[in-house]
């Protein structure tokens, strides 16, 4: 009998770190004014992943690092499972809000970068 081993699909994200489940994600590379954690995960998947979290968002009024965080409930989705690194599946669009109107695809070339 042969044991059939398949890794699971991990998110990079900013952090450049593969991760399944992560309690939290930067959307917001540059300069993370914009993040989730408190991320509660309720499927992961080879085809996606959804769940829940407090997302944090800088207003930059009167300008980005003065500006206060806005904390509120959010739910995040992954999806788009690409090979950017060889032998590493892993997904390359993520969206949030309540009808995941807001999302955002992570190219080739920012995933294959290294911490």
């Amino acid at each position: 009998m042969t044991a059939l081993v398949i890794a699971a699909v991990v998110w990079t994200g900013c952090a450049h770190r593969p991760q399944v489940r992560p309690a939290s994600i930067v959307i917001a590379c540059a300069d993370a004014n914009f993040y989730v954690d408190h991320l509660r995960w309720t499927t992961w998947s080879a085809r996606g992943a959804a769940g829940k979290g407090v997302a944090h968002r800088n207003d930059c009024t009167p300008n980005c690092a003065a500006g206060p965080f806005h904390s509120s409930a959010v739910t995040v989705r992954l999806s788009k499972v690409v090979t950017c690194v060889k032998g590493r599946r892993e997904f390359a669009r993520i969206s949030w809000g309540a009808a995941s109107a807001d999302s955002e695809t992570l190219p080739c070339s920012f995933l294959r970068l290294r911490p």
